[in-house]
């Protein structure tokens, strides 16, 4: 357009600007800044707010600061509400929750009213930080401004509350949102009691939450019926959680890998594992990808049944299919390998962390080395000791309490006693 001579203006830019932030192109949108000064355009608030949204979502957040302090500094433009709710959020998203609240209040001063939109967002950001009697503070200040709340204000609230057993206080809010303020809770606020309840064992009460939203046309969602599901399981109801899982299916509502692996981890934990590994061919066939988490309950399964050969086969399985190991994923192999006295197994794989782009930590180490122990290799464990300490790790309460059992029946063991210093030091 530039080099035909075609007239350009700054909804232009602003529209190219927008598009570079959108693409995660910001230094682009940066450039193209740069040629609107160039080509005397002076860019309005919604161009700033652009620029400074793009830099946030590149978690460029100390850039986003400092963008916007110079905007102020050197009065470019004035910021409006929008510009001072994209700041908010992503200094509430980045930890930064008591500069936020600064700016909250900069904001009131420079005469730029907050909205619901403000309120909501350091409201969540407080309830998030467990501050709940800060956030209710906050709330009770937004209704003195006849700034009316909405369900967003009112879920994080309720979400922080439950998490806390302060379940009249619940009530009571839940009460004022509904009948004072005429606000409907929706989809999540539900599914966060359906969890309250379910946490706490009050199964009926879990199943009331759901009739209570199918009455009101508010239609729970996958992430409610796998709370419910896991209640279920919590309790070792079996039979329930597969009936709701089928009560899903039946709504046209599709499990998730979420929700399969709750179902896995309980089964496994039952002992039934053929059950569980049904399940997990299930999701396969649903098109779903098992996540490394479903991958390490069922290494987890096979290896407290003794079935740890088993278990380093599906590993190698699904290894092959692409899926990547974790370090959770290891160390539970090798505390199968080594508890089933495949020791020489466990020190093979051990050499293979690397390989694989992880570091073992200090929980790796340790216990590779009781298996070492355990199985007389004092060489190899002398050895995997000494890499341990220079990793700056050291040796935790069960690696020390088998050193001292083996001590006391092995006292004159040279090899012993120098492994038991060095664990000591």
């Amino acid at each position: 357009m530039c080099t035909l001579s075609i007239p350009v203006d700054i909804f232009t830019f602003s529209i190219a600007i927008n598009c570079c932030c959108h693409s995660n192109r910001v230094d682009y949108a940066f450039s193209l800044l740069a040629t609107t000064f160039k080509r005397g355009f002076v860019p309005d608030v919604v161009t700033y707010n652009t620029l400074i949204r793009g830099l946030l979502s590149q978690h460029k957040s100390a850039e986003a600061r400092l963008f916007f302090a110079n905007l102020i500094k050197f009065r470019q433009v004035q910021p409006n509400v929008v510009t001072f709710n994209t700041m908010i959020d992503g200094l509430c998203k980045t930890g930064h929750t008591d500069m936020a609240f600064w700016l909250f209040r900069y904001m009131e001063k420079s005469d730029c009213e907050p909205n619901t939109i403000t309120y909501n967002t350091i409201i969540n950001s407080l309830c998030k930080r467990g501050l709940v009697d800060d956030a209710f503070n906050l709330h009770s200040e937004m209704m003195e401004k006849c700034i009316l709340p909405d369900v967003q204000t009112y879920s994080p609230i309720i979400q922080v509350l439950c998490n806390f057993n302060r379940g009249e206080e619940v009530s009571l809010l839940l009460k004022q949102m509904i009948d004072d303020m005429k606000i409907s809770p929706d989809v999540h606020t539900f599914t966060i009691l359906v969890d309250a309840y379910s946490k706490s064992g009050k199964l009926d009460d879990a199943k009331y939450i759901i009739q209570i939203m199918n009455e009101r046309g508010v239609y729970p969602n996958i992430v409610t019926y796998s709370t419910l599901i896991h209640a279920y399981c919590s309790q070792g109801q079996m039979d329930g959680a597969l009936a709701v899982l089928n009560t899903i299916k039946s709504k046209k509502i599709m499990p998730d890998c979420y929700t399969y692996t709750i179902l896995i981890d309980a089964y496994c934990r039952e002992q039934k594992l053929d059950i569980a590994m049904d399940l997990y061919r299930k999701m396969a066939s649903e098109g779903l990808s098992p996540t490394v988490v479903t991958h390490n309950i069922l290494l987890h399964g096979l290896c407290q049944l003794g079935k740890s050969m088993e278990a380093l086969t599906f590993f190698y399985k699904i290894q092959g299919l692409g899926h990547k190991p974790d370090i959770v994923t290891y160390e539970t192999l090798l505390g199968g390998l080594c508890k089933n006295h495949y020791v020489d197994k466990a020190l093979s794989l051990f050499r293979t962390i690397e390989c694989n782009g992880l570091i073992p930590e200090s929980t790796t180490y340790n216990i590779i080395i009781r298996g070492c122990l355990r199985s007389k290799k004092y060489d190899a464990a002398c050895k995997l000791v000494d890499k341990m300490v220079d990793c700056s790790f050291s040796s935790d309460a069960a690696t020390t309490s088998v050193l001292r059992h083996l001590l006391l029946s092995k006292a004159q063991d040279p090899t012993l006693v120098a492994l038991y210093q060095k664990c000591l030091h």
